[in-house]
């Protein structure tokens, strides 16, 4: 069994800083998903950070002589440093140090699995790499370990000119990749049926929850992957589902949501991201069990709000309630409809489905059509894809009442002959 790293964890944070011991632990469990072994975690506050160390020096020299003693292979930093602090502490501490933004892309590069997924992070690294050009001696540490994975030392350790060079190929990829994307999520678009988007913080239980609207709804296609660990998967899954009242939907699984995610790679995921802003609905999924859940709340909501989500309607599904000790939340949410469940248990996940399909029945429309002979294929697609009530056959041709989703409203509108409010 190869032995884990040995990792120290250090947090230097100042008044401002309101959830600085949750992102500690965040921090230190990211560490293990990347393969290394927290042994210490060192903090401290200030007030105002060292430009060139982050950390006080006496505090620095602490840290030093804990690495020395304790054979040490890496520090990592919860917050984020340049190449020049990366540089200066590592003058100091005499062993590799990294910043919660490698770690993490670290960790995404070892969890990607398409190509596209895999170039979204190609292209974080490349930016993040870019920008600590100046200072940082060697990104990619020789003889493997954390933050070793994705583009390697080949690909790190070459000047400006090159990386430029590299970012400008792969995102000609991966606009070609989207234009794939792009097309099916056009089709999904021109369908008129409306899209339900998964968000929420990374294991909250969004894949879960998936799962369980495929195998209720009898959809066909295999389960989503779910695992439980952090960023289990990072490429979005967009499936057609129809829900127990017969109205159809789209539902989008989307990756995980974490505090601090780098800004590299909300830019390099922005294409699978900006489809939440095209939603009808978004269901935000948190784990009520989470000690932390005031920051995921809260980053979730800052990232949707960033991404210009805020405004589209959505419900917060509070999972995991059997695991709550107080089986409410500590804080009030801004979502107006709040619903507290478990994947794990049928009757509570009644209650979700109630609560999507009262707010899914606004965005559909019940009317009465009239179609002539020539038209069956129109009236054999409405059969196939929504609820229809009635269906008349008569010398003129036929008459449907079906429920039809208010985006195709306009399109049908030849055809309508009543609506129901």
């Amino acid at each position: 069994m190869e032995e884990r790293e040995k990792v120290v964890t250090a947090s230097v944070y100042d008044e401002s800083e309101t959830y600085h011991e949750e992102s500690l632990k965040e921090l230190n469990a990211l560490v293990k998903v990347a393969g290394g072994r927290v042994v210490a975690s060192i903090e401290q506050k200030v007030r105002a950070y060292n430009p060139a160390t982050l950390m006080g020096k006496g505090k620095l020299e602490e840290l030093k002589d804990f690495v020395r003693a304790e054979d040490v292979d890496l520090v990592i930093f919860d917050q984020t440093l340049s190449g020049i602090q990366m540089r200066e502490i590592e003058k100091v501490l005499e062993v590799d140090v990294l910043d919660r933004t490698a770690l993490i892309l670290d960790i995404f590069a070892s969890r990607a699995k398409t190509d596209v997924g895999k170039l979204q992070v190609y292209l974080a690294q490349l930016e993040y790499g870019k920008s600590h050009l100046i200072g940082k001696k060697n990104y990619s540490r020789l003889g493997g370990g954390i933050g070793t994975r994705g583009p390697g030392e080949q690909k790190l350790e070459i000047d400006r000119r090159r990386i430029a060079g590299d970012i400008q190929r792969v995102k000609k990829k991966l606009k070609q990749a989207r234009k794939i994307r792009n097309t099916g999520r056009k089709n999904r678009i021109s369908s008129q049926v409306p899209a339900i988007a998964l968000v929420g913080y990374t294991n909250a239980g969004k894949s879960s929850v998936m799962n369980r609207l495929l195998k209720e709804s009898n959809a066909k296609g295999r389960e989503v992957y779910v695992e439980d660990m952090p960023f289990a998967s990072l490429d979005p899954d967009t499936r057609r589902i129809r829900l127990p009242d017969g109205l159809v939907v789209y539902v989008t699984d989307t990756v995980g949501f974490i505090s601090n995610l780098p800004t590299t790679l909300v830019e390099a995921f922005h294409t699978t991201l900006e489809e939440l802003k095209e939603s009808d609905l978004i269901v935000h999924v948190i784990d009520g069990s989470a000690e932390d859940a005031a920051l995921r709340y809260e980053t979730t909501r800052k990232l949707l709000n960033d991404l210009g989500a805020a405004d589209v309607p959505s419900l917060l599904f509070v999972n995991k309630r059997d695991l709550m000790e107080g089986k409410k939340l500590p804080f009030m949410p801004a979502e107006e409809t709040v619903i507290y469940g478990s994947c794990k248990h049928d009757r509570d996940f009644d209650y979700f489905y109630d609560a999507v399909q009262k707010k899914v029945e606004d965005l559909y429309v019940k009317v009465d059509l009239k179609f002539s002979f020539n038209e069956m294929d129109r009236v054999e697609a409405l059969k196939a894809n929504y609820p229809v009530e009635r269906l008349d056959y008569d010398a003129d041709g036929v008459t449907m009442t079906a429920t039809l989703p208010k985006r195709a409203y306009d399109r049908m509108k030849p055809y309508i002959r009543r609506r129901y409010v």
